[in-house]
């Protein structure tokens, strides 16, 4: 590796000339030889070859596909190496093979004896064994091979600093061999770094360069398993390959009952059988509420039979009915009591804001599920994809007044679920699941060398849904929200970074901002360059949310308390704005502050679910923000994930999504562009509280005549956080204006209201066929302010 530019802080170079330590190596396979000396092109039976991920329920591993005949697994959390064998990886879960329930896992046969790998670094000072801390640093990546870097530290703060390159070899005899090149920093006097197995068979000793190698009999062709077996159950198998669980879970009732709910309504007998059979293939509504479940026509009897041997699997046994008939129930009545949908009232907007004008950068060749984005110096475009690559790349030619079409490069991949992406300085910085990376390029080749770890201290466990979202870099430190954990037993707890905003220092070392989040997919700057999060509805939130990070506050989300403290939860700081699910939210992402148009000012938050861009309108009252949020915008090919403006003045929209939910019509990918056009749009631009009611300015003047009762509908309710999926409307009042007053410029009226209560959201819906004086319609009529506090 040649040094460029000066880069300073790289790894230990490694000597060309190694020399090669055998005396005393104990080979497993009782087979000595030297390796072939016939160096050909390596070819790696994996794209990626070099990949992070969960692997056999271990977080935080590496896997390298070296040969088809030989994969090896390093448990970075532990630092040390973890399996090699003959086989592969199932490479299943949400990125793979958009299932929820299961994670990436190793098949095949170990070269190694259970207990027999060397893999347990220890140090000893004159004789005595000396306690360490394994740290894992990153690794390089030079030509088609890699060196994972290390530090062992001892109590008394000196590291040694060891790098390792494995490698898969053959002896002149065709035994297959794996081959570990080890260089280390210079190495005190009475300090001796070795290298042990388990069972403590084995000790090699590091001067200060070590290459061993192990040789090992051949091992017959191994064959992966049926897919079902890497299932606890084969009925979750039939679930994931449909879309139960974008509306169901074991024990919590989200969208739909919980499995548990609907094993304890109905007996396990025929006749349940044969009815439950009848709803998952026909659907309908009604037993469970409003939301209908849709028809399963594709699923034969056998798989919708598995499905539910897998529920009933959750009656509690205290709960065991036989021989009860079986009874519907009374349908729930909507609790919303308002007019029929229509597109931007009541119903999700069906095309591009008239005020932008929208560009596709995706195409057949580039489709990406876009996990995170940022601009370099040289105005070209960083996207992170939230897929089985795990892949950035860089496009250029994307700017307004560029001749030359879009031209696209992968310059990394192998990121475990990269969802944040951010530039600091020229230095680029990617937010994986279980670690914040540097992504250096030492040669200039527009290929990234190292993946060097900026910070990997915060909790993690193997469950798909402990995200790592987003990045923002404010004031010379990091910040990223951590989502808790969805398939936890009854007797676990969340690890305790888990459901928190971090700020991290560029040392790596990290403190909490607040607690009690529970997905929150997006974190963005905002006015006054404060921080801003979005919180997913579920379990503690009957909502969706806009939250104002602030240190210290609790978000209500309380499985991250302590079991002392879920006895009696604190009191939830209310959000900024609720975004009430399925009119306005449902998978709310990255906010981001307005930069032009009457809007200038305001955020924006995407949403991958509920899809599009919403705008939200903040003020501060009792020196807390509070506001009310549009929506704003739809036309786009996938579910909003990430937001960033360009050089050029455009906003850059990353799309995502998977097949059976987490995602907008089921699209899965896409990348788009708007930009301001100045055209007027009618709509309402902003809500302010006011002691007595609410001022609403418009973006075009009304007229008089339409002052009267008719002009507006107002309703209020509250929410309250409770162990359940989300959470109804409680309170739910509609409200009548006592009196309107229009503005001299029409652009403003005020709405005096009685009634309103401090707490509560409001929900503002203005005549769906209101036209400005300029004769133009609405855009969008609705509107939902947070009424936290009343103005005095």
């Amino acid at each position: 590796m040649r040094q460029e530019g000066g880069s300073t802080n790289r790894f230990p170079s490694l000597l060309r000339v190694i020399l090669s330590w055998t005396a005393g190596l104990v080979l497993l396979s009782g087979n000595f030889g030297c390796e072939s000396s016939s160096e050909e092109a390596r070819v790696r039976p994996m794209d990626p070859w070099a990949f992070r991920s969960v692997l056999d329920r271990r977080p935080r591993m590496l896997t390298l596909a070296l040969d088809s005949a030989c994969y090896a697994a390093y448990d970075l959390g532990q630092g040390q190496l973890y399996k090699v064998w003959k086989g592969g990886v199932l490479r299943e879960g949400t990125v793979f093979t958009n299932k929820k329930n299961i994670q990436p896992s190793s098949w095949g046969a170990s070269y190694y004896a259970e207990e027999s790998l060397p893999n347990r670094w220890i140090v000893r000072r004159n004789g005595k064994e000396m306690p360490i801390t394994t740290e894992y640093k990153g690794y390089l990546l030079e030509g088609n091979g890699i060196t994972l870097r290390f530090e062992l530290v001892l109590e008394d703060g000196l590291r040694v600093t060891l790098s390792e390159s494995p490698e898969f070899v053959r002896n002149e005899q065709g035994k297959p061999g794996f081959r570990r090149s080890f260089a280390g920093s210079e190495i005190p006097d009475g300090l001796e770094v070795l290298l042990q197995s388990p069972d403590q068979t084995r000790e090699v000793a590091l001067a200060k360069t070590l290459v061993t190698t192990d040789f090992f009999e051949d091992l017959p062709e191994q064959s992966p398993p049926a897919i079902g077996d890497s299932y606890d159950h084969l009925g979750i198998l039939w679930m994931e390959n449909s879309d139960c669980y974008t509306c169901h879970e074991e024990k919590h009732a989200m969208v739909g009952p919980s499995f548990e709910q609907i094993a304890t309504r109905y007996p396990k007998n025929e006749e349940s059988y044969a009815l439950l059979t009848s709803k998952i293939k026909e659907g309908g509504a009604g037993v469970w509420g409003d939301t209908p479940m849709n028809p399963h026509p594709d699923l034969n009897s056998r798989e919708m039979k598995t499905m539910l041997d897998y529920i009933f699997t959750h009656k509690p046994k205290e709960k065991q009915l036989s021989g009860t008939r079986l009874s519907a129930t009374k349908k729930e009545v909507s609790d919303s009591g308002r007019s029929p949908a229509s597109p931007g009232h009541g119903a999700p907007l069906d095309g591009v804001h008239p005020s932008y004008t929208l560009e596709t950068l995706h195409s057949d060749a580039f489709k990406p599920r876009v996990g995170g984005m940022d601009f370099l110096p040289d105005g070209r475009l960083l996207v992170s994809t939230w897929d089985s690559i795990g892949g950035l790349y860089v496009l250029d030619g994307i700017l307004e007044g560029d001749a030359a079409p879009v031209s696209v490069k992968r310059i990394a991949s192998g990121l475990a679920e990269p969802l944040g992406v951010k530039v600091v300085d020229g230095e680029v910085f990617v937010l994986q699941k279980h670690e914040l990376t540097q992504l250096i390029d030492h040669d200039g080749d527009d290929l990234m060398d190292e993946y060097r770890v900026v910070c990997d201290d915060w909790g993690v466990r193997d469950d798909f849904h402990e995200f790592a979202f987003g990045l923002v870099y404010k004031e010379d430190h990091f910040y990223i929200t951590l989502s808790m954990a969805m398939r936890l037993m009854a007797n676990e707890r969340q690890l305790a970074d888990r459901g928190r905003t971090l700020k991290i220092d560029r040392d790596g070392t990290y403190e909490w901002m607040d607690y009690g989040l529970r997905t929150p997919n997006g974190i963005g700057l905002g006015m006054e360059d404060e921080i801003f999060v979005t919180d997913n509805q579920g379990q503690w939130l009957p909502a969706n949310k806009l939250i104002h990070v602030r240190k210290g506050v609790y978000n209500g989300m309380a499985w991250g308390l302590s079991e002392e403290a879920a006895q009696n939860p604190p009191e939830m700081v209310p959000p900024a704005i609720w975004l009430p699910d399925k009119e306005i939210g449902n998978s709310p992402s990255e906010p981001i502050l307005m930069k032009d148009g009457p809007y200038e000012g305001q955020l924006l938050h995407g949403d991958v679910s509920n899809g599009g861009i919403k705008r939200d309108f903040l003020e501060k009252v009792n020196g807390e923000y509070q506001g009310a949020v549009f929506r704003f915008s739809q036309g786009f090919t996938a579910g909003v994930n990430r937001l960033v403006w360009g050089p050029d003045g455009a906003l850059y929209v990353g799309e995502v999504g998977m097949v059976g939910g987490w995602s907008w019509k089921e699209n899965q990918y896409g990348l788009e562009k708007i930009r301001y056009n100045g055209q007027s749009t009618f709509e309402m631009l902003a809500i302010r509280a006011m002691p007595d009611g609410f001022e609403i300015e418009l973006t075009e003047a009304i007229s008089p005549e339409d002052l009267n009762p008719s002009l507006l509908e107002l309703q209020q309710w509250r929410y309250e956080p409770t162990p359940a999926y989300g959470g109804p409307k409680l309170d739910l009042t509609q409200l009548a204006v006592e009196r309107i007053v229009r503005s001299d410029d029409g652009k403003k009226i005020q709405v005096t209201v009685p009634g309103l209560k401090e707490g509560h959201v409001v929900y503002f819906k203005l005549r769906e066929d209101l036209r400005s004086q300029n004769g133009n319609l609405l855009w969008s009529s609705e509107a939902w302010y947070t009424l936290n506090h009343i103005p005095n």
